[in-house]
């Protein structure tokens, strides 16, 4: 790639936009923020104004003709990521699209089939399993061969319930599951791939806290596998931030929040070691780092947010859906 710099464009100008582009242009080296796109140009003007970008464009097509732009950044809200996927892959746009990627496995299938088609990267954003914490953890696991028996992992915050809001909107594929409960399956998917144990089906437990609600509101995945799983979902109760980790005398915690994670403890075989990085920014730039290293070297793959764990992760959260009753999620 001549140009050393990656050139991002951002499709959706919400308030998650925002914050991976304040990183994006404070805090990495090898990108630069080059378009963004709404539907609507005067909004798209106002934010390209307040982050000094080149380009702005009132629809996502305009944004996909760029021929300057590398990689496109998807900051929708997930129902609306297939159709904008596909737009992207079939203009050759390197694509990172906002978790959960797409909310059911057809959907991955046929995308990443598109990209590989067209050559061009895919991947889901899972933006904790680029922190350098998270980083240093893998390798000690790696480097030290460590056996792990269980995770135990959640995500919830309280919210008012309102249906006007996206997570409480069963047509904007709201719920625990979808929206939260992703960030902790893709730790234990992860752990799992990264140790080669098997991802079994889990037994799930969906339970309302408002009983007008239509989408899920707190969800308990339970993994009865090599590795055991107690993954923990909610919109309606503020959950435990901790993420812990045991095996044969092994104890890791990773710290509040886990899905931030800038402080490891780590208990082996008697001894105590402490993982530690400083945030520079919101925790985006990580992210955005290697996919524009991807680029720049011109891989198609990564190796720690690997298609594999997210067709997984979507597969599970699909079934669980499904399989208690909330299949209009998913479709």
């Amino acid at each position: 790639m001549i140009n050393k710099k990656v050139r991002w464009g951002i499709a959706g100008l919400g308030k998650i936009a925002h914050r991976f582009v304040k990183d994006l242009t404070q805090h990495v080296d090898n990108a630069e923020l080059y378009a963004v796109a709404a539907r609507d140009q005067l909004r798209s003007d106002a934010f390209a104004n307040e982050y000094g970008c080149q380009k702005s464009y009132g629809s996502y097509l305009a944004l996909a003709e760029d021929p300057n732009v590398d990689a496109i950044y998807i900051a929708t809200i997930h129902p609306f990521h297939k159709s904008m996927v596909e737009l992207f892959l079939n203009k050759s746009k390197h694509v990172l699209v906002e978790k959960p990627a797409f909310t059911n496995v057809q959907d991955w299938d046929e995308m990443y089939s598109l990209a590989q088609e067209k050559g061009v990267l895919l991947v889901e954003a899972m933006k904790f399993v680029a922190f350098p914490a998270y980083q240093a953890l893998r390798q000690f696991i790696q480097d030290n061969n460590v056996k792990i028996d269980s995770v135990e992992g959640a995500f919830g915050n309280w919210h008012e319930f309102d249906t006007r809001e996206q997570i409480f909107n069963p047509d904007l594929c709201g719920g625990a599951t979808l929206d939260v409960g992703v960030y902790a399956l893709w730790l234990y998917a992860d752990l799992c791939q990264l140790t080669n144990s098997a991802l079994v089906k889990p037994s799930v437990t969906h339970q309302k806290d408002n009983e007008a609600s239509e989408v899920d509101e707190n969800v308990e995945f339970i993994f009865d596998g090599k590795i055991n799983g107690h993954i923990c979902a909610s919109i309606t109760q503020n959950l435990k931030r901790e993420a812990v980790i045991k095996g044969p005398e092994l104890e890791i915690t990773i710290h509040e929040k886990w899905w931030n994670p800038q402080t490891i403890d780590i208990l082996y075989q008697g001894k105590k070691q402490q993982i530690t990085s400083s945030q520079k920014g919101g925790g985006f730039e990580h992210e955005i780092e290697h996919f524009s290293s991807l680029i720049i070297n011109q891989k198609l793959a990564s190796h720690f947010m690997p298609a594999e764990t997210s067709r997984n992760v979507i597969s599970i959260m699909q079934t669980s859906l499904v399989e208690n009753d909330f299949k209009h999620l998913v479709n």
